[in-house]
């Protein structure tokens, strides 16, 4: 796995995860996700206008639960693989969408429920944090170039086109704007999401916004 960075104030979910499992101890099972977001490159114009983030979704094969909807990449951390939270979040970002992470920005949510099963009751946390990955090039708040441009009179694929799906996990991917993304949460356009999903996409747009500001 490519090695990965991480702001400051993100260190406690780099501690070993015996070290992390025992500030939780109501936990018994911890979820991770990545949101990943594409901000094109600032034209040199006189405008002043932010260009437009999209974020990365992806769209639940149709024979898994919740099939048809839309998610950014993640899952459950496995303790038999995973030393960190942080280093979890950054294989399942890599297994669901082949893209690797490069830093870990900030932590956009945490969300919390039980399920009971066959071996009894899990009581879940899942920490979605902002990431950038290797392939974009540039860091969110510094988008300057993008890959996309003429090199050896061919153009070169772009970063964003470059996705590659966990087969039978998600059966397909875009690049949804704020406003697809606000439309999902209200019934409309073509994005529909489970549970906080859409609230947490929104959340990440913020950051987002706010780190290009800067």
């Amino acid at each position: 796995m490519t090695s990965f960075t991480f702001a400051p104030h993100l260190a406690p979910f780099n501690t070993d995860l015996p070290t992390f499992s025992a500030t939780k101890p109501g936990f018994t099972d911890f979820g991770v996700g990545g949101f990943i977001f594409s901000v094109p490159p600032r034209e040199e114009t006189a405008s002043t206008e932010t260009p437009e983030a999209k974020v990365l979704l992806l769209q639940r094969s149709l024979s898994d639960s919740f099939g048809g909807y839309w998610e950014g990449p993640g899952g459950g951390l496995d303790p038999a693989t995973d030393r960190t939270v942080l280093e979890g979040a950054a294989r399942e970002v890599l297994e669901e969408s082949g893209l690797h992470v490069s830093r870990f920005l900030d932590l956009v949510a945490v969300e919390e429920w039980a399920r009971m099963k066959l071996d009894g009751l899990h009581v879940v946390a899942k920490f979605t944090f902002l990431v950038e990955v290797h392939e974009a090039g540039t860091s969110i708040g510094d988008a300057t170039e993008g890959i996309g441009e003429v090199s050896g009179g061919a153009i070169q694929k772009r970063w964003e086109e470059g996705v590659k799906l966990a087969e039978g996990e998600h059966q397909d991917y875009a690049w949804a704007t704020e406003e697809e993304v606000r439309e999902g949460l209200e019934k409309r356009g073509p994005y529909r999401f489970v549970n906080q999903m859409g609230t947490n996409l929104l959340k990440g747009f913020e950051m987002v916004t706010h780190l290009n500001s800067r």
